[in-house]
């Protein structure tokens, strides 16, 4: 009973942070030091962010994550994750015709024991004046701190080639496998299109209008 009540009111509070107004503390999009994202992700769910974050040559910023979720009739549905605790830096480097950027990420679902650790790079760079150029460079792996054990890391690279003008980029995606000989894995083709307009002593604004991709899985 008294965990039923007790269970009920961590509910509530959860509800309660995130209808609520706090403008003391900032959003995970903020600049702010202090993160405080509360956001209602289904009709009777709701996830609670919080952290910290210090920006400097490398960006840091480390919290955790609560979230609830309940049937139509009130009752509390058994969270997968109730506490998930979290960590990223990044770095960006770069003007003008070439940028890179860096970023870690680590993540612990301290219910289950499982983990996640992630790092990437990227880089981009004006090949002629009418395209541009990317390659995004990744690695996964994701281990139990109960069964002590990880499963294999998984590695993958892609390129692509933008055409600014048109909105068109060619994709060519490839993975390492376990003997270490990398192959493509998926080349695609998408496309954006938006509309801009604006007003007399109006900012431009921008609608997307469409947006379509075609791909092959070799």
């Amino acid at each position: 009973m008294r965990r039923r009540i007790s269970t009920r009111l961590a509910a509530a509070g959860i509800v309660l942070i995130c209808v609520g107004k706090s403008p003391q503390f900032a959003s995970a999009a903020d600049d702010r030091p202090l993160i405080w994202s509360p956001s209602k992700t289904g009709a009777n769910a709701y996830k609670f962010r919080f952290g910290v974050r210090r920006t400097g040559r490398w960006n840091t910023s480390a919290g955790a994550e609560v979230s609830m979720d309940a049937t139509r009739s009130g009752k509390i549905n058994p969270p997968g994750a109730p506490v998930r605790l979290w960590g990223t830096v990044s770095r960006g480097s770069g003007r003008g015709a070439v940028t890179r950027s860096s970023q870690v990420s680590v993540d612990y679902n301290a219910l289950r024991g499982t983990g996640n650790f992630g790092a990437g790079t990227a880089r981009s760079w004006i090949v002629t004046p009418t395209l541009d150029a990317e390659v995004h460079r990744s690695i996964a792996l994701q281990c139990n701190a109960y069964e002590n054990r990880c499963s294999e890391p998984r590695l993958t690279q892609s390129a692509k080639l933008v055409s600014p003008a048109s909105r068109t980029s060619l994709t060519v995606q490839s993975q390492v496998s376990r003997d270490g000989v990398s192959g493509v894995s998926r080349i695609g083709v998408e496309q954006n299109s938006e509309i801009c307009a604006s007003a007399r002593r109006s900012p431009i604004r921008c609608w997307r209008r469409g947006a379509w991709s075609m791909s092959a899985i070799v």
